[in-house]
């Protein structure tokens, strides 16, 4: 066989079963390990899979640009997002007044001040520009912005005492968008300072919501947010299958 076609089976494999196994591989196509985990490092370095021990995840392709990114299933986005401010009017309603809450940079979570009850009162904490000034059009939300400098597509703010401000403060709830969900490998994301403040946001939450579509879970980016069992919740859409939603409830994370 040769080199481009086993690794056309390869991610022909991958696309149809959402993750492949080297030693599963090397059976099938009847070649050595070393072969496989040549073509595997090959593959990865053309960023066409995620390699994780064992075998490879699909990739999730990442546009960086803010506004092109809300224009990618905005339908979607959107009931997560008002699934997710139902929470806070769960939370509102059991006395749990004026919480302080970290918000990411992701444009789900963005949309979350679309549909936060006129009432509410709470502290949000942000490294995202959009993110802070659609809250700030509600009047009685404080929005604390993260300082750095500005990412000028994600438009983010990033830089070294970032992480130290976050470690300096408990918040009750951290909302976290993430580009891939693994059962194995985790939440996580292409950029690696976003991984550290997400990471960082988690940490220092009394509790944690990953949004994220359906069609996140099952991949893979390069650098890691948080194992699944570290977050308290997963707020999706309704594309998940009974057997993927049990396998993650299984693996520790909850999902709405």
């Amino acid at each position: 066989m040769l080199n481009e076609e086993r690794k056309e089976r390869i991610l022909r494999q991958l696309e149809d079963s959402g993750r492949v196994l080297s030693a599963q591989l090397v059976q099938d196509l009847q070649v050595s390990e070393d072969t496989i985990r040549r073509d595997l490092k090959e593959l990865a370095e053309a960023g066409m899979l995620k390699r994780v021990h064992g075998g490879a995840l699909p990739v999730t392709r990442v546009i960086y640009q803010f506004s092109q990114r809300e224009q990618v299933a905005p339908q979607a986005k959107a009931t997560i997002a008002q699934k997710a401010a139902g929470y806070f009017a769960d939370a509102t309603k059991s006395g749990k007044s004026n919480p302080v809450v970290f918000i990411d940079g992701g444009t789900t979570t963005a949309s979350i001040a679309n549909y936060l009850p006129a009432d509410f009162r709470a502290t949000f904490i942000t490294n995202c520009l959009p993110t802070a000034e659609r809250l700030s059009c509600h009047p009685r939300l404080r929005v604390q912005l993260l300082g750095g400098c500005v990412a000028p597509d994600l438009l983010l703010t990033f830089g070294p005492q970032m992480i130290k401000e976050i470690e300096n403060i408990q918040a009750d709830l951290s909302l976290v968008s993430a580009e891939a969900i693994d059962i194995e490998f985790g939440i996580s994301v292409s950029n690696q300072d976003d991984a550290m403040v997400k990471r960082a946001m988690i940490s220092r939450s009394a509790e944690s919501l990953v949004l994220a579509g359906s069609d996140k879970v099952g991949k893979a980016s390069p650098y890691k947010v948080a194992d699944l069992n570290e977050i308290s919740y997963f707020v999706t859409d309704d594309g998940l299958t009974k057997v993927v939603t049990e396998s993650l409830n299984k693996a520790g994370l909850k999902v709405i």
